[in-house]
């Protein structure tokens, strides 16, 4: 690896660091749009021969059976740690659900009240990846948000493994966050799952790009959350970060997958050589030494402050740690993000756990225009409107010169025929 500086990067340079992930495959394409119609015209068959195929298990039937999940006790001391983080979850959604319906309904004439009411989605399939990893902090940061919001239906698909069984800590997590149904499959035949057979009304979760790709082709039909694609951190640096934090840091992101992507911008070159020393020592003791070896990480040299801030922008990173003197005023200049950590000990991997901010976090650049998973991500707002006659003829004379200028009689007439029993 080498440093290189932010201003001598070439176009192609920069837009190869900034495209990071690619493009999605034709192959990838053409993949997913077959698995959907194959489950969308044979269901459940389909996913099992799907499962069959990809995951090497043979299942008489997609669903968790209830005595799989009574031989889990998710109140076993083995699973304090999964309670925990479900505390801290819990307090900081239930704080967002508060906020939600703390509007107020506003008069906007004497006698037109308009206001806006919380409702929640009915029914929504969440995603879990499996495959190189078990991930019971992806149950936690869906189904809780989820049930908060209200939902009735909260349906989780999670690869099995070779024996047909989903693993203990994801059960017990999903019991703890309160999922009401799950189902033994991954990949792109799990998000056709969710919303062919078990008739979701939103999508969530991160996956592999078969996953994302899934959702993105069934978004025409039905909600998603956001295209949550490979992992990525960025870290703003300067003199002060700590080169050993920044390294473990970088690498965290790393081991995820290959196609995962790690960038540090830093206005210190010393800092930058010795979290190029450190990454090398660190990485040789890593149990996922391979995959973080293959995944994508730079170093670049800022010439100030401003200049990193505004790559950083550009980049609109899922992860942003921002280890600099002065963090919090960095922070008032940062517009593109999905979640950020704040000085030398807010370590990504604690938001990925137990903070109780969410990990479900828009990639690729899409933080430009999406959110992080929330409470607000599983339900919508309804508009209602109350006028009396008094507040309809505040506003008889603009909606009947609306109708006539935009050659719509039956509006205006929805309007006036009220006060005809005045003439």
């Amino acid at each position: 690896m080498k440093i290189q500086k932010l201003a001598s990067l070439s176009s192609a340079e920069r837009a190869e660091i900034l495209a990071r992930g690619g493009e999605v495959s034709a192959e990838i394409k053409m993949g997913v749009a077959e698995i959907l119609k194959a489950v969308e015209t044979r269901g459940e068959a389909a996913v099992l021969e799907f499962t069959k195929k990809f995951d090497g298990t043979d299942l008489d039937n997609l669903e968790v059976s209830a005595e799989e999940l009574a031989a889990v006790d998710e109140s076993a001391a083995d699973f304090d740690f999964l309670r925990q983080a479900a505390a801290n979850i819990q307090k900081f959604h239930q704080n967002q659900l508060q906020n939600i319906l703390q509007e107020k309904r506003v008069e906007t004439e004497a006698g037109v009240e308009v206001w806006r009411e919380w409702r929640a989605i009915q029914r929504v399939g969440i995603y879990a990846p499996g495959g190189l990893a078990t991930y019971p902090s992806s149950v936690l940061m869906q189904a809780i948000p989820a049930r908060i919001a209200g939902c009735e239906k909260i349906i989780l698909a999670t690869p099995p493994d070779s024996e047909g069984k989903i693993s203990k800590v994801v059960l017990a997590a999903a019991k703890i966050a309160g999922v009401t149904k799950i189902i033994k499959c991954g990949g792109a035949q799990a998000i056709g799952a969710l919303y062919y057979i078990y008739g979701a009304e939103k999508l969530t979760g991160p996956g592999n790009p078969w996953v994302t790709e899934a959702k993105t082709q069934l978004s025409s039909k039905v909600a998603i959350d956001m295209p949550a694609g490979p992992s990525e951190i960025l870290i703003l640096a300067d003199d002060s970060a700590v080169p050993k934090f920044v390294a473990a840091d970088l690498l965290s992101q790393a081991e995820h997958a290959a196609d995962s992507s790690s960038v540090l911008v830093t206005t210190s070159e010393e800092l930058a050589t010795e979290v190029e020393a450190e990454l090398e020592k660190q990485l040789a003791n890593l149990s996922r030494k391979e995959i973080a070896e293959e995944s994508s990480k730079q170093i670049l040299l800022a010439e100030n402050l401003d200049e990193a801030i505004s790559f950083s922008n550009e980049y609109a990173p899922e992860h942003l740690e921002i280890c600099t003197e002065g963090s919090e005023e960095v922070l008032k200049q940062i517009v593109n993000v999905g979640s950020v950590f704040l000085g030398n000990y807010s370590s990504e991997p604690a938001g990925d756990f137990a903070t109780g901010a969410n990990h479900v976090l828009p990639t690729a650049g899409f933080a430009k225009n999406f959110s992080p998973l929330s409470v607000e991500s599983f339900g919508k707002k309804i508009q209602v409107q109350k006028l009396s006659k008094a507040g309809l003829g505040k506003i008889r004379e603009v909606c009947e010169k609306f109708g006539a200028a935009e050659g719509l009689d039956a509006h205006a007439k929805s309007i006036s025929i009220r006060f005809e029993d005045e003439n």
